[in-house]
C-alpha cells in the first residue's frame, strides 16, 4: 500500500472535451496522481510555466485553437521544459514520423482507466521519473 503521506506526482492532462476531461482526470487521480487540468493550449502553458511540480503531460491530439494540437504543444514542452514526461492519446489520428518528440508515449482512444496510468507510468518509468505503482 502506497504511502498515504508520500507526494503525489503531479501531471497535466489536457483535454478539450469535459467528459472525457474528467474521466481521466478520475483515472489518473485513483491511480496516485495530483492531476491539473486544463482543456485549451493556453491553458496548458500557464500551468506548465507557473507549476514546476508538474512532471508530466498527458494531452488529447485534437484539440481547439488549430494550428496548434496535442502534437504541437508536446513539441513545444519537450523544447521547453525536456525534463517533463509526455503522453499523447488520440481516436483520430495516429502520430506520423517526427510528429512527437522523442521519448513522448502515444496511447491510442478507447482507453481503460488502467490503461492510462499503465502509459504514464511508462513514460515516467522511461524518463526515470517516480510513479507510484510503479
Amino acid at each position: 500500500m502506497a504511502d498515504a503521506f508520500a507526494p503525489q506526482p503531479a501531471v497535466l492532462l489536457v483535454e478539450d472535451d469535459p467528459v472525457q476531461l474528467m474521466e481521466a482526470a478520475a483515472s489518473l487521480r485513483d491511480a496516485g496522481f495530483a492531476v491539473a487540468e486544463a482543456a485549451t493550449v493556453e491553458v496548458a502553458q500557464a500551468h506548465l510555466a507557473a507549476r514546476p511540480e508538474l512532471i508530466a503531460l498527458v494531452a488529447d491530439v485534437d484539440l481547439p485553437g488549430e494550428p496548434l494540437s496535442g502534437f504541437t504543444l508536446a513539441k513545444a514542452v519537450a523544447a521547453r521544459w525536456p525534463e517533463r514526461a509526455i503522453l499523447i492519446v488520440s481516436g483520430l489520428a495516429w502520430p506520423e514520423e517526427g510528429a512527437m518528440p522523442m521519448g513522448a508515449g502515444f496511447l491510442r482512444k478507447p482507453f481503460t482507466a488502467d490503461g492510462l496510468a499503465k502509459a504514464l507510468r511508462s513514460v515516467l518509468t522511461a524518463r526515470g521519473l517516480h510513479s507510484p505503482g510503479g
